[in-house]
């Protein structure tokens, strides 16, 4: 009898799997399972739902001696279990009134309605308890055990007469107590394992979209305008088992990897409805099949049937899409959706990155033709006063200040290059300073202090406007001028360069002020744009050192890593 009353319960448990279904869709159990905040009107919803699943335990009853033999336990005790006392009370009392106001198994009908509410009260306390306990499904599996001792025990209290009470609980004490701590222990491994495996999907997920975009990261900040791009669209296509992968800017398909027709060659304009859809709208589009009109593969033979599009944005500008297609109709899950979506943020993310590092690039050449501009005509106006003074008085004199100054200007013309090697930079440094100590004669003295075979690779016009600054603001104020040393040496893989000068030095909130990124005044352009330009191309930990005193001089220090090919200051 026994055992025909634990198969006829057993009988019941397909409603267990159905159960652990509708409990992982609901939004509000996910997040008491992730241990997130959930709302008074969450824990609501979720009392109603495991008090219907209680009633339905109910229903999957099974007669037995005017009593009804049921699994109605699980759904409460699943209630308090992850929903706590509160959830367990409500779906206890939602549970207990119905069994309470229904005419079969009368005997136990008072005993039954009142011990469903303690049982999910029981529930909850026993769930906080085991809140941070590892295999929950062995505390469920306890609880179920208790849970149907407390209503055996309402029973014997409860119904009458006692002795047929007695009797029945003799009978089916076992079996329910089997059946129910058992359903509960398996519906918590259900749940378990769906969730593990949902993570796992995740984790593996994002993984896939952490090494895409590390392997895409150096060709997407180009541009969609620029030939790597279609690089990117052969890794994640590669990457992926996805049967195409696709790019288009607002105009045009500019990428396109995998299989395809003659409509998906790159090049090709855009003739499709969704994608211009997209493009308009900003909204993403899942289609199972290919509905275009205009498409000749539309009703047979086709090689991709089903697509996730993303628009790809640039500081929420839509200017193109990215797309995944696979060769099954109706294939698209939510993995895919998700998996393209996350790769179209970050794609967005670069596009955007790589326009602004595109325009951070423009600005400072504009900079340095600023720069270039502020030094050419008060310099050259300078130079050929100096000059034409000499042109009588010391004509030899006159003719090496013309080639110095046609080297200057020479090299301020040709600034075009983003580095140039150091040896060019002090031979330009080396031709300034000899029209300034034309001008300044007794005034300005300038020692080299060079390492031999010293070299190494940095921007153009970074020495000279230091030693301008030198110059101008530190020893011409002084009556009797000044010295100014230009000392360089390698110190393991770093050119250490100073310049120094023992002029009249800068005040601490001057100096503040020059370094500051705010705050550019005029006599500080070519010293801010020099430090800029160095922690650009460098690192921070490469922009300029300056200490000052006031009355006694300044010394400035770069530091400049050995690169010995400008292409690998990419």
């Amino acid at each position: 009898m026994i055992l025909n009353i634990i198969l006829g319960l057993a009988n019941k448990f397909g409603n267990l799997f159905v159960f652990a279904f509708i409990l992982s869709r609901l939004r509000s159990f996910r997040n008491l399972i992730a241990k997130r905040p959930v709302k008074l009107i969450d824990k609501l919803i979720l009392s109603s739902v495991f008090g219907i699943f209680g009633i339905i335990g109910t229903y999957f009853s099974i007669e037995f001696e005017g009593a009804l033999v049921n699994t109605r336990i699980i759904g409460v005790a699943t209630g308090g279990l992850l929903g706590g006392p509160l959830v367990g009370l409500l779906a206890g009392l939602i549970a207990g009134i119905h069994r309470g106001m229904i005419f079969a198994g009368s005997f136990t009908t008072t005993a039954c309605a009142v011990s469903t509410v303690f049982e999910g009260i029981m529930a909850g306390f026993m769930g906080k308890f085991i809140q941070n306990k590892k295999k929950k499904w062995m505390y469920a599996a306890l609880t179920g055990a208790i849970a149907e001792s407390m209503r055996k025990i309402s029973v014997l209290i409860f119904s009458r007469p006692f002795e047929d009470a007695v009797s029945l609980v003799k009978a089916i004490w076992i079996p329910m107590v089997v059946i129910n701590s058992l359903g509960l222990a398996l519906l918590f491994v259900i749940i378990d394992n769906i969730f593990t495996e949902e993570e796992k999907m995740g984790a593996q997920q994002a993984e896939l979209t952490l090494r895409i975009a590390d392997k895409t990261l150096p060709f997407i900040k180009k541009g969609l305008s620029s030939k790597d791009i279609q690089k990117v669209a052969q890794i994640v296509y590669d990457m992926t088992e996805y049967n195409a992968v696709s790019f288009t800017n607002t105009e045009k398909i500019v990428a396109h990897a995998g299989a395809g027709t003659d409509r998906h060659e790159v090049g090709k304009p855009i003739v499709t409805d969704i994608t211009n859809h997209v493009l308009a709208t900003g909204e993403p589009i899942i289609l199972g099949h290919c509905s275009e009109k205009l498409c000749m593969y539309r009703n047979h033979n086709c090689p991709l049937e089903s697509v996730v599009m993303f628009p790809l944005k640039e500081n929420d500008k839509v200017i193109g899409t990215f797309k995944l297609y696979k060769g099954v109709p109706n294939a698209i899950t939510a993995i895919d959706v998700e998996l393209a979506n996350g790769l179209a943020k970050l794609f967005s993310t670069q596009l955007t990155l790589g326009k602004l590092e595109y325009h951070s690039k423009l600005l400072a050449a504009a900079e340095l033709k600023a720069l270039q501009a502020q030094i050419n005509p008060h310099f050259l106006f300078n130079s050929l006063t100096v000059i034409g003074s000499l042109c009588r008085t010391n004509p030899d004199k006159a003719r090496s200040l013309i080639t110095h100054l046609s080297n200057v200007f020479r090299k301020n013309l040709n600034m075009n290059k983003e580095v140039i090697d150091l040896e060019v930079e002090l031979n330009h440094v080396k031709s300034y300073v000899e029209i300034e100590k034309a001008r300044f004669e007794e005034k300005l003295e300038v020692i080299y202090d060079i390492e031999e075979n010293l070299n190494c690779i940095l921007p153009p016009l970074t020495l000279q406007p230091i030693v301008e600054n030198a110059i101008k603001h530190g020893l011409l104020p002084k009556k009797n001028g000044g010295r100014v040393s230009i000392t360089g040496k390698k110190q393991k893989n770093e050119v250490i360069i100073h310049i120094e000068d023992d002029g009249v030095g800068i005040e601490k909130e001057r100096l503040l002020q020059i370094m500051s990124d705010k705050q550019i005044h005029e006599d500080s352009l070519g010293i801010n744009n020099v430090n800029q330009r160095l922690k650009g191309m460098f690192g921070e930990k490469y922009g300029l050192q300056i200490e000052s005193k006031v009355g006694k001089g300044t010394v400035v220090v770069l530091k400049i890593p050995v690169i010995e090919h400008a292409e690998e200051c990419d």
